[in-house]
């Protein structure tokens, strides 16, 4: 017999607790099926997680918030009630400074919030930390977006660029 699907408001704040620094629990239901897809453009995540939030119902999700503005989403994993999905939400900066940045991706963690906190403080939480330290590092880097050189504007031509 399959065991019942715990609590995802109760196992995020329980999970925030047990996390390394101070974390935050923030629920949130989902009335319909496109409500859930605002979570789908901040997701850094290209694997698993993304799948399910984009292929699945959910009705609900959690955001942790961190120290330094991290911030992991939280979600039932479809199929397997014993377990939940997290994965880290990407910093808000213009798209060209992910470039050469490897995705931390999200995993599975047990519906155990002692042991999905080990799980994520040892797998989870360094590659988003190196991750975000190299995005963080390109806003500094390269804080305007590579510019291609435009052709030159001739008076009385009309110039399509493609």
């Amino acid at each position: 017999m399959p065991s019942a699907r715990a609590d995802l408001s109760l196992f995020a704040s329980a999970l925030a607790a047990r996390l390394p620094g101070q974390w935050t629990s923030d629920y949130q239901q989902h009335p319909t099926y496109p409500d859930q897809f605002a979570a789908i453009e901040r997701l850094w995540d290209t694997g698993h997680v993304e799948y399910i939030v984009s292929q699945y119902v959910l009705g609900h999700e959690a955001v942790l918030h961190g120290p330094d503005g991290q911030q992991l989403y939280v979600t039932d994993r479809p199929l397997r009630p014993s377990q939940f999905v997290v994965a880290p939400l990407s910093p808000d900066v213009e798209p060209h400074h992910f470039v050469g940045v490897e995705e931390p991706n999200g995993i599975a963690v047990p519906n155990d919030p002692v042991r999905a906190a080990a799980r994520i403080a040892r797998r989870l939480l360094p590659r988003y930390e190196l991750a975000r330290h190299a995005v963080l590092r390109s806003v500094i880097d390269r804080p305007e977006p590579p510019h291609r050189k435009a052709p030159p504007q001739v008076d009385e031509t009309v110039t399509l660029t493609w």
